[in-house]
């Protein structure tokens, strides 16, 4: 049986992608930001770059046991970025690692 999240201990990011530059928000259940509207280069420095920020919030914040991405389908704007943060060493501590790619119609 898969487990449940616990909504209250989950930190939800969401990226809105570019081919240039993406954008970072995350915030808590209870909508309150930890990081808003942060821009970050389409570049691997700005994965890494990206990961730490979302690294350093749930390390800085005990209550996070989960942490929930998601991004933008816009093609392959997003891929590397999706596989780089799905195969983050710093991120599997924080027992499920989800990336879903959001489609718009």
């Amino acid at each position: 049986m898969k487990e449940k999240i616990d909504y209250l201990s989950t930190l939800f990011v969401g990226i809105d992608i570019a081919s240039r530059i993406h954008v970072i928000s995350a915030l808590d259940f209870n909508q309150q930001f930890f990081i808003k509207m942060k821009p970050v280069e389409n570049t691997q420095e700005g994965a890494v770059l990206l990961e730490s920020l979302i690294v350093d919030v749930l390390t800085a914040n005990h209550q996070f046991k989960y942490v929930v991405i998601g991004m933008e389908s816009t093609g392959f704007y997003g891929v590397h970025l999706a596989n780089f943060l799905s195969s983050s060493e710093l991120l599997t501590p924080f027992l499920s690692v989800f990336i879903a790619s959001i489609r718009r119609k």
